[in-house]
């Protein structure tokens, strides 16, 4: 046998080892996305059954809003479990959330539900799409009390750029606005937008069915996407939302089990709990098994970070659920960073120059991507503001995480798969994003454990994210480097 083939000959469990967990990582991606998509129709489904419908909002705190905030003269802040805006003598606007377009065709009656209310004007302001004209109707008076506003949003006076229009059949912006005399509040506890009346789901048809329909809908349409790999699923979701926002999109083979949510928020907090409680157990543990203890740290480590990935919180925006959850992590790694642990492997933050090539290699393969296709230039802004998140997410993974690893597993390649592993895991459910992470998660794992130097890894992350950023919204193959319940939303 050839000298130079028998070091590959050794290799190849190793390689096949490899080639399979890329595989495994692409299928539970594109599972878990294809179970967040058919959950969300389920929902939807369930909604219109019931005479509502998917755009609901329950206004509890600022950040139920856009921007957290009111635009203009007025403030908002959190009031037993309600919203309260105080006026400051002018007009002002707020902003409700849209996971997508809403659909003012198919569901046109605001409900506004306030406990505190006095007799001002209220608007409403739409815009087709973000970059469209505003349209504004006038709703009449808030009701000077307590109670319930309905307002049939197709019978208002609309107008469009200054002149008299039908109301808009979508809306990919909708915001309440009035006017009133500086210390005037309401206080609002919900809104939801409602169907005349009930609307039940059509009996479901193929995506090229639905495309060459040419007559309206009796009911709410139900469209199969055949679509497997999860960025092609979220775009043909997304194809149908702007042609009919109302439309509820499934995965095909999706049953009636799929809208069944596993976890709730009750639940997600128990989850939280117990993550924490295993870091005090682990922490209080004397070190009799100090290579046992090292894989336990290791792996309580990134669990904050899982759990967000596989969906605790379940929220397209920042909640208090994944804000516990990155507190943890945070302070579990930094618990692990003043504690001396002299096994482990020693770390600096430079190395020689001549050294930088090698994790430099994901830059160089998401420079080639970049040049590839049409992309948006790199901004060195954009850099700056992402070069912490990258420093934070390698200090977890090389410094806390891939050292204890190396020690716990006393057998180095099976430490870098595991850390490359758990890297791709927590970006849960972005395929594509898990397949890059765990190859570049491979490289830099294994080239820290034998230079033990931190910053090149940082700046690689930094710029590879970069680049991969630019072209996202252009690559079919990406859709966006968001992951949990931001990557299965609206746009990524």
């Amino acid at each position: 046998m050839d000298f130079a083939a028998r070091p590959l000959l050794r290799a190849a469990p190793l390689l096949a080892l490899v080639l399979l967990l890329a595989l495994a990582l692409a299928a539970l991606g594109n599972a878990l996305t294809r179970a967040g998509v058919a959950r969300q129709g389920m929902r939807e489904w369930r909604a219109w059954h019931s005479g509502v419908s998917p755009w609901q909002w329950r206004l509890r705190r600022p950040a139920d809003v856009i921007a957290a905030r009111a635009f203009g003269a007025a403030s908002v802040h959190a009031d037993d479990d309600a919203l309260a805006v105080h006026y400051r003598g002018g007009s002002w606007q707020i902003g409700l959330h849209l996971a997508r377009p809403a659909a003012l065709a198919d569901a046109p009656v605001l409900l506004l539900s306030l406990r505190q209310s006095a007799a001002l004007p209220l608007d409403v302001v739409v815009r087709r799409t973000l970059h469209a004209r505003a349209c504004t109707a006038a709703a009449g008076l808030l009701p000077a009390r307590a109670g319930t506003l309905r307002i049939d949003l197709a019978t208002l006076p609309w107008r469009c750029a200054g002149r008299p229009a039908p109301m808009p059949a979508q809306a990919a912006m909708l915001r309440l606005q009035s006017s009133g005399p500086d210390g005037a509040r309401i206080v609002l506890v919900s809104a939801a937008l409602l169907p005349r009346h009930a609307l039940r789901p059509s009996p479901p048809e193929t995506l090229a069915q639905w495309r060459t329909q040419t007559t309206a809908h009796a009911g709410v349409p139900v469209v199969w996407l055949p679509a497997v790999y999860s960025p092609h699923l979220l775009a043909q979701r997304e194809a149908l939302w702007r042609g009919d926002p109302a439309v509820i999109a499934l995965p095909a083979g999706t049953t009636a089990g799929h809208g069944m949510r596993a976890s709730s928020v009750s639940s997600d907090w128990i989850a939280i709990a117990a993550c924490a409680l295993l870091m005090l157990g682990l922490l209080r543990w004397p070190p009799h098994a100090p290579r046992l203890r090292a894989l336990g740290e290791a792996l309580l480590a990134l669990l904050p970070v899982l759990l967000i990935a596989f969906g605790v919180g379940d929220s397209q925006r920042p909640d208090a659920r994944s804000g516990a959850l990155i507190l943890l992590a945070l302070g579990f790694a930094l618990l692990l960073s003043v504690r001396r642990t002299p096994l482990l492997a020693p770390w600096h933050w430079l190395a020689p120059w001549r050294q930088w090539a090698l994790p430099m290699l994901p830059v160089l393969a998401a420079g080639l991507l970049w040049l590839a296709q049409p992309a948006a230039a790199p901004a060195i802004g954009g850099l700056l503001r992402y070069l912490p998140w990258a420093a934070l997410q390698q200090y977890l993974l090389l410094v806390i995480v891939a050292r204890r690893l190396d020690y716990a597993l006393a057998w180095r390649p099976l430490a870098v798969l595991l850390a490359a592993l758990l890297f791709a895991l927590a970006h849960t459910p972005n395929t594509p994003l898990m397949l890059l992470t765990f190859a570049a998660g491979l490289l830099w794992v294994s080239w820290f454990l034998r230079r033990g130097a931190l910053l090149p890894v940082i700046m690689a992350h930094a710029l590879g994210a970069t680049l991969l950023l630019g072209i996202a919204s252009n690559a079919g193959w990406l859709r966006s480097l968001a992951i949990g319940g931001r990557y299965l939303g609206w746009g990524g």
